[in-house]
């Protein structure tokens, strides 16, 4: 098909809306128009196609083949203008600062220490949004996020914060459990309470060790089980049991004592910290300020638990 022009950007944004929802009424709802409006825009679209984009089912709507075909890339469409869009714009809010962070994180090591921020920079309001879910840049009111995971955030740029360790911990107060109220060899940790975290990685880990170590991991039976690492440390503070984490969040109870690291053990944490956010938000100055003290201060108190 050759058309000497395209069709309005309008009847696309219409039939966007109404092939996602697969409804006129949804659609007008969404667009903040009548439903009559929708089904014009759609009909002006058919003609222009010379197809029609959805076929009538009873009282529902089901996008035809040709509707099935065209939707993704009006989507991918839409989505690049929204990108291109955001791309250029400049900061609509330089005194606020919106930071989204993983929920053990935020409460383990940024909350304690964000004072120390504020107070250097009094003029930025900071807001933080506690989250384990991926931030969607173009719909949240984020202006960076702090993320433990792999890397390679799609088509956002990322800094990478510090790898880390993982490394068993456990209350001085779990240990008096032992026969001699201490770990005598690697093995006696493995009769406490253990503190299970699902994922496949940590899971592939503790098989190993146990293999290491002559245990049968298919006899150990987790008292608690949870993904959330903020959980884990709290249930181990409490003397619940013992676990595995990354240390970088049980930093702070390390170096107070609350925990021991209760086996001499570290394997190369799968996850590592990263600051995202879409390019260009790191020209924005409040994030460049945020950054700049982040950095070094992680840093430090890392160096602080390797040198305990």
């Amino acid at each position: 098909m050759k058309k000497q022009y395209l069709p309005s950007l309008k009847s696309l944004q219409f039939f966007k809306e109404a092939g996602k929802s697969l409804s006129f009424k949804l659609a007008a709802l969404n667009l903040n128009v009548s439903q009559a409006a929708v089904s014009q825009q759609i009909k002006s679209l058919e003609d222009y196609l010379g197809k029609s984009l959805f076929i009538r089912v009873n009282r529902t709507i089901q996008l035809s083949d040709t509707g099935q075909r065209l939707l993704p890339y009006i989507e991918q469409g839409f989505d690049q203008f929204y990108r291109g869009l955001s791309a250029i714009s400049d900061d609509t809010s330089p005194n606020i600062l919106r930071v989204s962070a993983i929920h053990s994180f935020t409460s383990l090591w940024l909350m304690p220490r964000l004072q120390d921020f504020q107070d250097d920079h009094p003029e930025l309001m900071i807001q933080i949004a506690p989250s384990n879910e991926l931030t969607n840049f173009e719909t949240d009111e984020v202006d960076l996020a702090i993320r433990m995971g792999l890397g390679d955030y799609p088509e956002l740029h990322e800094i990478k914060l510090m790898s880390d360790k993982l490394v068993f911990v456990a209350s001085p107060e779990l240990l008096k459990k032992l026969p001699n109220a201490k770990i005598e060899q690697p093995q006696d940790l493995f009769k406490l309470p253990w503190i299970e975290d699902p994922s496949p990685q940590t899971r592939l880990i503790m098989k190993r060790v146990c293999a290491d170590l002559g245990i049968d991991s298919d006899s150990l039976v987790a008292s608690i089980r949870s993904d959330n690492s903020m959980i884990m440390i709290e249930h181990a503070l409490n003397g619940k049991g013992f676990t595995l984490v990354n240390r970088a969040l049980a930093a702070k109870y390390l170096l107070s004592g609350e925990l021991i690291q209760a086996i001499d053990f570290t394997e190369t944490s799968p996850w590592s910290l990263y600051l995202v956010a879409p390019e260009h938000h790191f020209s924005w100055p409040k994030v460049q300020m945020f950054k700049e003290w982040l950095i070094p201060e992680l840093r430090k108190s890392f160096t602080d638990v390797e040198a305990w």
